[in-house]
């Protein structure tokens, strides 16, 4: 389980087919998480939401799920919910720089801090959040 002042941040880019998927899987794994998804009796529900600036946050919910959270509308499958995810960043724009090299989207994965109010920096219900998404740009130098 993350402690209540966990600090993760994995970026890494959409082009290299296996990275949002591993870093999800770690943060859930790491947190202890995914047991919730994957148990037989009373699997949590995995959630997400969108927040107004943009980023795409995933979630749990145990009993019920909680205002500002919208549950996948199918089991559990990490591949799906990863793909979903990526799909949505490649849609955002990148900021590209004046330095020669190469840009490619990416994503940048935060955890999403412990808090118990009813919003926390646009993300509502912020106890029920696992990770956060938003667009990153992957610079590769030449």
């Amino acid at each position: 389980m993350f402690s209540s002042n966990q600090v993760l941040q994995i970026s890494g880019d959409l082009g290299h087919g296996d990275d949002l998927y591993n870093a999800l899987e770690f943060a859930l794994k790491s947190s202890g998480n995914i047991s919730c998804f994957t148990r037989k009796d009373k699997p949590s529900k995995c959630v997400y939401q969108i927040t107004e600036d943009g980023r795409y946050c995933t979630g749990w919910a145990y009993e019920g799920v909680k205002d500002g959270w919208t549950e996948f509308q199918f089991d559990f499958d990490l591949s799906i919910i990863s793909q979903i995810i990526s799909k949505y960043l490649s849609k955002q724009e990148i900021e590209r720089d004046i330095w020669d090299g190469g840009y490619n989207k990416g994503f940048i994965m935060k955890a999403i801090p412990e808090s118990l109010g009813s919003e926390y920096d646009g993300i509502k219900n912020p106890f029920y959040g696992i990770v956060e998404f938003r667009p990153y740009t992957c610079f590769y130098s030449k």
